[in-house]
Formats: structure tokens, sequence, C-alpha cells
């Protein structure tokens, strides 16, 4: 969008509608349009419909928080989700760690168990972790390293089962709660919007600071 043009097309009676597009083309064009009771978004970039209007206005648009613009959104935009592998496998990593620093004796277990470290953990070092104690050979510890070293490959494969993702990853987390020392993940929140959306919310992020910007310069002068 960086040869983006950004022309008023209308601003009176409390309604204002901005074009944004690159000249002879219209590839990713799209008009913003703003009333008394709503925004819509529509053009190549596809549809968006907010729920907030003309008391909000185009600086709304520049949120920085994409939970807020989302949350905004009108109810038939908000449907559109899909699975959230990377937050599923989070959770996961999550109950692995806890089992590590509840079930694993402190000289042994990693610097990244506590919860205030555990920002640092990723599957890969988790898993490595896990295989080193296996490999360690240790006696004398009751603990499932290589069983949890297991599982979190298996939640890494989830995507590749052939199933709907979410009820895939759901009916694996019930089947593994134990070994997880978790309970209730059917409550376990495992989607998130569609990207398209989040996208879209995007374009218009930077088409609203381009406006907000020519319309500074404006009263500036």
């Amino acid at each position: 969008m960086k040869d983006h043009t950004y022309t008023q097309l209308v601003n009176t009676n409390g309604v204002e509608v901005w074009r944004c597009e690159k000249p002879d083309t219209i590839h990713l064009a799209f008009d913003i349009c703003v009333t008394r009771f709503g925004m819509s978004i529509a053009g190549d970039i596809g549809c968006l419909v907010f729920r907030v209007g003309s008391s909000y206005g185009i600086d709304f648009l520049r949120h920085q928080s994409d939970g807020y613009l989302y949350e905004k959104l009108d109810d038939a935009f908000r449907k559109d989700r899909e699975f959230d592998s990377d937050g599923f496998i989070e959770r996961v990593l999550w109950a692995v760690c806890d089992r590590i620093y509840h079930d694993v004796d402190e000289d042994l277990a990693p610097e990244w168990a506590p919860e205030e470290k555990r920002r640092g953990a990723t599957a890969e070092s988790v898993k490595n972790w896990l295989k080193d104690q296996c490999d360690l050979d240790i006696h004398g510890i009751e603990f499932p390293f290589e069983e949890l070293a297991d599982l979190i490959d298996a939640a890494e494969n989830i995507t590749n089962t052939g199933r709907d993702e979410s009820i895939a990853a759901h009916d694996f987390l019930n089947e593994n709660e134990e070994l997880l020392a978790v309970s209730d993940t059917w409550e376990w929140r495992l989607n998130k919007p569609a990207g398209a959306v989040m996208t879209r919310l995007f374009y218009v992020r930077h088409a609203a600071n381009a406006i907000m910007a020519i319309k500074d310069q404006a009263a500036a002068a």
C-alpha cells in the first residue's frame, strides 16, 4: 500500500467517505464510509462493517489493539474463525511446564520451569530437555519424560490428521488430560479470528493513519 492515495469523496451531513487506492489499478483499492450509525469498508480487500460511527470517527480505525477493533465489528464479521495452532501448542507446553515445575525436583528442573520464566520455552526446547532426561537414565524418579515429549510431537501434528483441527485438538486434550495433569480442557478456546479479517483490519488501520495525517496537515495549514 506504499503507493496508495487517499481522496475524500464525501464530507457532508455527518457522512464521510474516503477512497483508498493506488493510481491506475483496483488492487487493494477500497472505500471507507463513516455515518452516524456505523462504518463500512468495501473494495478489493473485501468488506467490513463496524458497529460504531461518526462519534468515533476515522481516528478510531487507527487503534493499535487488534482485539479492540475486532470487538467493534458487526457480529457477522466475527463468526469467521479458524484453528489457533500456535495458541493450542502454547497451552500444551504450559501444562507440560506446570508438571515439570510441580513434580520434578527443583535441582533437576530447567530454568524455564517457573511461570515467570516460561515465555522463553519453545516446543523444541521442552522436548529436547525431556528427551535428555530419558538419556540420563535417572533412577528413582517417576516422571513421564518420554511420554510428554511424544505428546508434544503429537500435538504439533494435529494439523496433519485430516480432521477438523479444532475438534481433533479438543479430542486430543480430552484423551491426555491425565498425562498433562489438567482438567476441563473442553473449556479451552482453540479458535482465533480468521486471518482474512485480521488482514483487512491491518489495511484499514494503515489507511486511517494516512487519512488522519492528511487531516492534521490540513488543520495545521
